[in-house]
């Protein structure tokens, strides 16, 4: 049972909430107030879909609520009952088309993606959409849907309702695959009569002969290899050792000429050097490390120096700094006792009482100009308002007097109201006068406090001066005292450089005698090694000799040996294909024997699909029109047409009612003689047999808009039976309607919806 919806944003729907009971729930309103959608809504809960996003008359984003503004995303909560299971589907969707969803069952989470969700619902339901589109829910206007089809898609259609399309797509399956089976019999049996299978075995008994034969040359080929190469092992062994001597003589042997080449070169440096010029070792390195410290001492001092030097050329930069910023203040100083000396040449204090003075005079002026234009227009307003009296003394006054005494008192007005534009711009610019006059004075005062900073700048300056003479009387000392610890520190340097460079030629004789003696040791140690190696060259020619005749044996015994892998290589394939195609044909004839069998198996379960396929199809087809017979009695309320059936052909289906022609009871299409309403009922009465009989496990039905086309007679009828008999064998039924009268139906939960369409407004819900 379907509990609950809840929808935001949906459509025409802000925030409405609704709950359903079990029997029937009819939802009443006008066009466009959002009836249709909460089925809509109920369709894409369990789904994700329905049809009219199924047929693209209506895409994802326009489900979102776009009036009177556009809301970003739409929810649908859908509350279920089956099987004693509380569940509870939750949807979203935004306006790039994505979509979320979730199912609850019992308060704990299923699943939470879209796909799985409507997978789980078809599980719960045992129902799929397509299904519950057809045989549950009947779309607006859309009763009729079958009848509308052709025949051949009706009969598509409805055999897919009543899952018999699958026995035709299976003897379609079965036809195709019995073809294909025989083509492939034909196939196999024409490549196996091509097939010569004792002249195979005769070739294969040959090439197996000829393999033993490769099989004996190989092995033979491998002792002769074996052999030769246990003669080439021990050969190479002993010209190895010969030959590691030899290397080892001549290597001694360059070593000894390269040491002799290095001795002499000593020699040659040792001697180029005036030993009686150099001096003791010890001297040179006091002499240099006293020299050092001399010159350690003198960066020190240069330093010093330069300290000084730099502080002096610091405080220099900042006297000079601070005599210009003592000048710009002499100079602003001057500037502005020249700007006090013009502005106060005009008496500020004077000037200001004056035009303060005129501004009182001029406003007393505007207020009796204005009291007198006042004063007039009330009694020119009474004498207009008295008509022939005076408003004074209410004395009688001719039309000529009057007139008269307007003009006069016009004039009056006229005049005042000119000399009011004068005095108003007279006391404008007064007033103009005394804010330039305030603000002159306040750049006075603004001037004399901006002076006060500027006071002492000329002795500051003298001061200053005086210092900086004195600061540029130490620069120049000091400059001169650095530039003599540089010199000295050069010299120093220079005599540093020289004796450095007399050290420098000590060790290096020192370190060349040393070597000298060390090299003369190694020579004398290789020449005895090399002395001691005595190498016999012919030998080692005749063991090279007998090592190629060893080496070209072997190549020759490898050649055979290749030769003999590559010829047993070649016929073991030739054997193995030769063996894979008679096998190849056994198999070829093992499996016309088998496909044989299952074309055989093939038709006979074609024919059984066919007869189950009538057979289901009468079973459902009568269980359908019983169903129908018994809804018809309750929704027609006429005599005219005693039943309805569906009746199936080969050639499709045909909705038929029974009448009565020329005496006799015979069954006519719907189609052919049948009113609108008829029409109507007829498919009415179908629609609740496919529900009741394809989906026996949900007992629901969703009508939208069923009256169309029915009269008030059948109204009643149709009132009745949701009233009385439906109840009885749908546990649940929706009705969407505009028909008032359908408030009749007994015991049903009634919901009115209503929309101000004009104003755009959402829509409203109360329960009738």
């Amino acid at each position: 049972m379907i509990k609950s919806i809840e929808l935001r944003n949906w459509k025409t729907h802000k925030n409405t909430k609704l709950d359903f009971s079990k029997g029937t729930n009819i939802l009443i309103g006008q066009m466009g107030a959002g009836k249709s959608s909460l089925m809509d809504a109920i369709s894409f809960a369990l789904f994700g879909t329905f049809p009219a996003i199924q047929h693209k008359r209506v895409g994802v984003s326009r489900l979102i609520r776009n009036k009177p503004e556009q809301e970003k995303e739409a929810h649908v909560k859908l509350g279920l009952e089956i099987n004693g299971e509380s569940y509870l589907i939750t949807r979203e969707l935004d306006l790039k088309g994505k979509s979320t969803a979730t199912i609850e069952k019992n308060g704990a989470y299923l699943q939470s993606q879209p796909e799985r969700v409507t997978e789980e619902v078809e599980r719960i339901l045992k129902t799929d959409y397509d299904l519950f589109s057809k045989a549950v829910y009947s779309e607006q206007n859309q009763l009729d849907y079958f009848l509308d089809l052709r025949a051949s898609e009706r009969k598509k259609q409805i055999d897919g309702l009543l899952g018999l399309d699958r026995f035709a797509t299976a003897q379609d399956n079965a036809t195709s695959l019995l073809n294909r089976i025989r083509d492939m019999i034909s196939d196999s049996e024409r490549i196996a009569r091509e097939f010569d299978i004792d002249k195979a075995a005769s070739e294969l008994q040959e090439m197996k002969s000829s393999l033993d034969m490769l099989r004996t040359e190989k092995t033979n080929a491998q002792e002769g290899v074996k052999a030769q190469k246990e003669v080439k092992s021990k050969l190479e062994s002993e010209a190895s050792s010969l030959k590691e001597m030899r290397v080892r003589k001549s290597a001694l042997m360059e070593e000894i000429k390269s040491l002799k080449d290095r001795i002499s070169l000593l020699e040659a440096e040792i001697n180029k050097t005036d030993h009686a010029a150099l001096r003791k070792k010890q001297d040179v390195i006091e002499e240099k490390n006293h020299i050092r410290s001399e010159i350690e001492n003198l960066n020190r001092l240069e330093k010093r120096v330069s300290e000084v030097e730099s502080n002096a050329n610091k405080e220099i930069g900042r006297l000079v700094s601070e005599i210009d910023g003592a000048r710009k203040d002499a100079a602003e100083k001057i500037r502005i006792d020249k700007e006090l000396e013009k502005k106060s040449s005009m008496d500020i204090q004077k000037s200001m009482a004056e035009c303060n003075s005129s501004i009182e005079k001029i406003s007393d002026d505007l207020a009796h100009s204005r009291s007198i234009v006042s004063e007039t227009e009330k009694q020119l307003k009474d004498l207009v308002d008295h008509l022939g009296k005076c408003p004074v003394c209410e004395r009688a006054i001719d039309d000529q007097t009057k007139e008269r005494i307007k003009e006069s008192k016009s004039s009056l007005i006229r005049e005042h109201a000119a000399r009011l534009k004068t005095l108003e711009a007279e006391l404008l610019k007064k007033r103009s006068e005394l804010n330039g006059l305030t603000t002159l004075q306040a750049s006075v005062a603004s001037l004399q406090e901006s002076r006060k900073r500027y006071l002492g700048a000329e002795e500051r300056i003298k001061g200053l001066e005086s210092r900086l003479s004195a600061a540029k009387v130490q620069q120049e000392k000091s400059k001169k005292e650095r530039n003599d610890f540089i010199s000295e520190i050069n010299s120093a340097n220079e005599r540093l450089r020289k004796s450095t460079s007399e050290l420098d030629a000590i060790e290096r004789i020192e370190r060349h005698t040393f070597e000298k003696e060390r090299m003369s040791k190694e020579l004398l140690a290789k020449s005895q090694a090399c002395n001691a190696i005595a190498v016999d060259d012919r030998r080692i020619d005749e063991i090279e000799v007998r090592l190629r005749n060893a080496v070209a044996e072997m190549s020759r015994y490898e050649t055979i040996l290749d030769s003999a892998f590559r010829g047993i290589r070649d016929k073991e394939m030739q054997i193995g294909a030769k063996e894979s195609e008679m096998a190849r044909i056994r198999r070829i004839h093992d499996d016309v024997k088998a496909k044989k069998e299952l074309v055989e198996n093939l038709s006979k379960f074609k024919m059984a699909l066919s007869e189950t396929q009538s057979a289901l199809r009468v079973k459902l087809i009568n269980s359908i029109n019983e169903v129908m017979h018994g809804v018809w009695k309750e929704l027609y309320p006429y005599g005219d047409y005693e039943s309805v059936i569906l009746d199936a052909s080969e050639s499709g289906y045909e909705l038929k009612v029974r009448t009565i022609v020329n005496n006799e009871h015979v069954w006519e299409d719907v189609e052919a003689i049948a009113s609108g309403g008829e029409r109507s009922t007829a498919c009415l009465a179908m629609r609740v047999a496919f529900s009741l009989v394809l989906v026996p496990n949900l007992k629901w039905l969703i009508l939208d808009e069923p009256t169309h086309n029915i009269d008030r007679q059948g109204l009643s009828k149709f009132v009745q039976m949701f009233s009385e008999t439906l109840p009885s064998m749908v546990d649940q039924v929706f009705i969407i309607t505009h028909d008032e009268m359908l408030k009749q139906v007994n015991d049903a939960k009634i919901y009115v919806l209503d929309r101000n369409k004009e104003l755009n407004q959402e829509t409203m819900v109360s329960q009738g």
